[in-house]
């Protein structure tokens, strides 16, 4: 059945006329069209104003089974969170409350917390309580406009559950009808039991655990936290070629903590998104922009562990195709609201709302290489789309702290 939302107050189309991203002052035009109008069943059928509407259903070119009526209203692109951790074990309030005394994040790592303390806790549970803990935020995701998601497993360190965080990541996709993206990161910390022997873990990440998962197929990318205190610029691009030669592609979590090379290494790889990036160099900015490398940015992160944050107006002027995300994990940015993200990124890092909504919904869909069926508002894409209770796109920006969303549709079906 054909569904036909009109006399939409601000509706939002981010319309890249077939491009799969928007960079530079390109990000600037979202297509906004006033008093809009736009139909679908499961795909984008036709988008422009109500009165462009009204005569199509005149002349009966076009008759919807379905109409919504959203004055008042916002419509714009299911949001797409290109960088998640939302299916893990444990809790670490106690942590958080910690650093709020005083304790620096990697003081708390150094003495065997951090995201060792979120493996103590995903070991212990089974694969459908993974599940349980990754359907219940992704739902509360899709409430707050979000249609996609990528998920990342790297809070078991052994074969067996990183296995099954990557299972629960399969149960999801069987159950919501959200995309969600999988991806393996076993190499996201050294687990207690080799600290003294780093090389050996290194060699069960690429000889078995990369094996195992490529042979179940079970995740799309490859990703490993190169930075300091973590895996070097040689060990990362060890486990990185192992997944490129197992048939995965990557994404890396670069220059979070120091400047450290790391977005040099993903974009010379070949990498689809670098992650973080709250250190990256000028060399690091310009070699994502010639590999066509998505820069993902975190701004929840550096709020939640109080650090710098990433310089985006540096990565957008200089060309770089940039995303935004909530890095939603129960460790260092546990949010899965992509307004609340938006709102920071507005504030703290001084993109425009319309710079962050591009960088939100198609720049973050090319991060997981969907931007050909998702992110934009355009015929012949997956209908996901999301209606607020504002009168236009920048309410969501200027009432902050509060959920604008009144339905999430994914697939032209109302999920929320």
């Amino acid at each position: 059945m054909q569904t036909l939302i009109k006399n939409i107050s601000s509706l939002v189309t981010v319309d890249a006329e077939g491009g799969k991203f928007k960079t530079g002052s390109d990000m600037r035009d979202i297509g906004e069209i006033r008093d809009g109008a736009i139909l679908f069943g499961e795909k984008i059928e036709w988008v422009g104003t109500t009165a462009e509407a009204k005569e199509k259903m005149a002349n009966g070119s076009i008759n919807p089974g379905n109409i919504i009526e959203a004055a008042g209203k916002t419509v714009l692109p299911g949001f797409v969170d290109s960088h998640t951790h939302i299916v893990f074990g444990g809790n670490r309030s106690r942590e958080f409350a910690r650093r709020l005394r005083g304790a620096t994040y990697q003081e708390i790592a150094a003495e065997g917390g951090g995201i060792l303390t979120s493996v103590k806790g995903t070991r212990n549970a089974s694969i459908d309580e993974l599940a349980e803990t990754g359907y219940k935020l992704a739902v509360s995701a899709a409430m707050h406009g979000t249609t996609a998601m990528e998920v990342k497993s790297g809070y078991g360190l052994t074969l067996q559950s990183e296995l099954n965080q990557l299972r629960a990541i399969k149960i999801l996709q069987k159950e919501l009808p959200m995309h969600f993206s999988s991806t393996f990161l076993g190499a996201h910390d050294i687990p207690t039991e080799f600290k003294d022997n780093r090389g050996k873990y290194i060699d069960l990440i690429c000889n078995e655990m990369i094996p195992a998962v490529a042979k179940e197929g079970i995740a799309e990318y490859c990703d490993a936290f190169i930075d300091k205190g973590y895996y070097t610029l040689e060990e990362g691009r060890k486990i990185l070629q192992a997944g490129l030669d197992n048939g995965m592609k990557l994404k890396v979590h670069c220059d979070e903590l120091a400047s450290f090379g790391s977005s040099e290494l993903a974009a010379g790889m070949g990498a689809v998104s670098a992650d973080h990036l709250l250190f990256i160099s000028d060399k690091g900015t310009a070699a994502l922009r010639e590999a066509g490398t998505v820069a993902t940015l975190l701004p929840g992160t550096a709020y939640f562990i109080r650090m710098p944050y990433a310089p985006a107006r540096k990565i957008i002027d200089s060309g770089v195709i940039t995303a935004l995300s909530t890095d939603c994990n129960p460790g260092s940015s546990f949010t899965e609201n992509m307004q609340l993200i938006l709102s920071l990124a507005v504030i703290n890092m001084n993109m425009t709302a319309e710079e962050a909504i591009v960088a939100a919904t198609l720049n973050g869909a090319a991060a997981i290489e969907q931007s050909h069926r998702m992110g934009s508002l355009e015929p012949g894409k997956d209908a996901n789309l999301a209606i607020a209770d504002c009168r236009s796109y920048t309410d969501i920006f200027y009432h902050f702290g509060i959920n604008h969303i009144e339905e999430t549709w994914i697939n032209g079906e109302r999920f929320v």
